[in-house]
């Protein structure tokens, strides 16, 4: 089983990538650390896209999901070696996919960062982390962050 961490690249990822990783190293759990991107965040990234090879294994697309984990070692906040980290991105609906991955690899827990939303937040903008704990078959542990 694995535990996998949800991870975006805003400030707060370090500090989710830190619980995940003490979680992880609890439970002697392999951690992989997933980052969602959207398609329209590709347009850079797909110009330089070797052809046959999945967006998902582009190195610059790996590069983004490297640079949260470094981070997060950066500050000296992980239980695990930065080559321990499984990196993990993949591209659509973040709770979609953080929620077929998690299903994909035998998932003990999920984890995901949550940050305080105004109820009219909420419904604008909806809660990446709302519907993946509404929706996962495992138990997902939520990390606050406070606002952003």
């Amino acid at each position: 089983m694995t535990v996998v961490v949800a991870v975006d690249d805003s400030n707060r990822a370090a500090t989710v990538l830190a619980r995940a990783s003490a979680l992880a190293a609890d439970l002697d759990e392999p951690l992989h650390s997933l980052h969602v991107l959207q398609r329209t965040d590709l347009v850079d990234t797909l110009e330089k896209e070797v052809e046959g090879q999945a967006v998902t294994e582009n190195r610059e697309v790996k590069r983004v999901g490297a640079e949260i984990i470094e981070r997060a070692a950066a500050n000296g906040e992980l239980e695990h070696d930065t080559a321990e980290i499984e990196n993990v991105v993949r591209v659509g609906d973040p709770a979609e996919q953080i929620t077929t991955y998690a299903d994909s690899v035998d998932t003990r827990y999920i984890v995901v960062g949550g940050r305080r939303r105004s109820p009219t937040g909420k419904a604008l903008f909806g809660s990446v982390t709302q519907r993946v704990m509404l929706s996962s078959a495992v138990p997902v542990l939520n990390v606050p962050t406070g606002t952003e």
